[in-house]
């Protein structure tokens, strides 16, 4: 999340010719094999960019054990064809799986929130993503998370699932200096992540892994991690960063987790996209479940491997209004723009989107600078933050191209921590209504 807004330059601007969206039917393209997925779009064997391998899937992809007794997972895409009986033979199985899942939502009103099946399942064990959204929080931490492996985790998470929570986003931390070099602790000799999986999967909740970088002391935010013309300290920051984000993808896989962001906000280094796109290429080959980038929102048309990737992550702090008290109907009318330009997005490049973050702190700017840390506790600003909640709740998951969204933040323990604090009985009750009720 930023500290301030640069102003909101539409993302998406070339429109698809595809049709409508259904959650169940988005036209994806999926990467082609990944010696192919480089910068200049060629393959180690000599492939023209035209002939990267894409095709038309089912936004039903599943991610599945190649075996019942080992950890690796693969991706299971369900092909259209033009012949027609084959699409029926498809629509008929698709159904059966959705009816296995937890049965078809009722039908709803523009708004309310459909119910959806479950996406855990008993005991934590990774089901398919399929079409369902992903009710999720991103439970942080004070100092560099050992507080996810401790009992307050544990309680934390049975919370959470009592309010209808289904995904939890975790971010581990890396160091990063001036002079481009990242210090990290290996995933695997913590102790403390391993914990925090188990606790996951004791609790029945699914997770998302999201690498951060600790930028502190060093850079403003994330958002100006640079190093100027300097290419040693280039060359050491993605060094490091590699090395970083590939342990935790082997960790992801290992403890089979199903959703993993190889980066945030880093949006002085996203130009430099050969060294993204082996960083992809590298995740690929050690981990098998879906991959994102977290892009802030206010430079999604500023990531140039989109295509390589399996989902659009957006850091969802859109302004939706300059008044500092606006209706229920003025913040509706502040997402439109930007959702279309969300959906325009979308399909330009066949990829669902996510909300990899989305909150509103206890502020009288939630609504206009919702990236603004400036908590400010009255009655005045706890109603705009439910009103804000409620419209997000209600709007972002009757959105087909929108494939989930998480909440920042949520502390274990038994203190607020400050801004954005979502164990607030208030905002507590907000999400309850909307999730553990459907």
């Amino acid at each position: 999340m930023r500290p301030g807004g640069s102003g909101w330059g539409p993302a998406g601007s070339h429109r698809a010719a595809s049709g409508v969206y259904h959650r169940a039917a988005v036209p994806l393209q999926r990467p082609g094999p990944v010696d192919s997925v480089f910068a200049d779009g060629a393959s180690q064997t000599g492939a023209s960019p035209a002939r990267l391998e894409t095709m038309p899937v089912r936004s039903t992809y599943l991610l599945t054990p190649v075996s019942p007794n080992n950890g690796h997972w693969i991706n299971l895409y369900t092909m259209f064809t033009r012949r027609p009986h084959h699409a029926a033979r498809f629509a008929g199985g698709a159904l059966f799986i959705l009816m296995i899942a937890g049965g078809l939502g009722a039908a709803r009103s523009s708004d309310s929130v459909e119910p959806r099946a479950s996406t855990a399942a008993a005991g934590g064990e990774p089901v398919p993503l399929s079409d369902m959204f992903l009710r999720g929080m991103t439970v942080s931490c004070p100092g560099y998370g050992r507080i996810w492996g401790s009992p307050s985790m544990e309680s934390s998470l049975r919370e959470l699932a009592g309010m209808g929570v289904q995904w939890v986003s975790i971010h581990p931390y890396a160091g990063v200096r001036r002079n481009g070099s990242i210090r990290f602790d290996p995933a695997s000799e913590t102790g403390y992540l391993e914990r925090g999986v188990h606790y996951a999967r004791q609790a029945g909740i699914q997770l998302f892994w999201k690498p951060h970088l600790a930028y502190w002391g060093s850079f403003e935010w994330r958002g100006t991690i640079e190093f100027g013309d300097d290419g040693t300290a280039w060359r050491r920051f993605f060094d490091g960063y590699h090395a970083f984000i590939l342990d935790h993808a082997r960790f992801a896989e290992q403890h089979r987790i199903p959703l993993l962001s190889i980066g945030l906000e880093y949006e002085e280094t996203t130009g430099h996209e050969a060294e993204w796109r082996r960083i992809i290429v590298d995740v690929r080959r050690v981990y098998s479940g879906e991959i994102t980038y977290s892009a802030n929102w206010d430079r999604l048309d500023a990531v140039p491997f989109w295509d390589a990737l399996d989902l659009i992550g957006v850091q969802a702090y859109f302004p939706l209004s300059q008044d500092s008290d606006p209706s229920i109907e003025a913040i509706r009318a502040g997402w439109d723009a930007h959702l279309q330009s969300l959906r325009q997005l979308s399909e330009l490049h066949g990829k669902p989107v996510i909300f990899a973050e989305i909150g509103y702190d206890v502020s009288p700017a939630a609504a206009s600078e919702p990236w603004l840390t400036q908590s400010r506790e009255s009655a005045t600003n706890r109603a705009l933050q439910r009103r804000l909640m409620e419209v997000a709740l209600h709007r972002i998951e009757n959105e087909p191209f929108i494939r989930g969204m998480f909440w920042w933040k949520w502390m274990p323990g038994s203190r607020h921590y400050g801004d954005f604090a979502m164990r607030h009985p208030q905002v507590m009750e907000t999400l309850r209504r909307a999730w553990a009720s459907s």
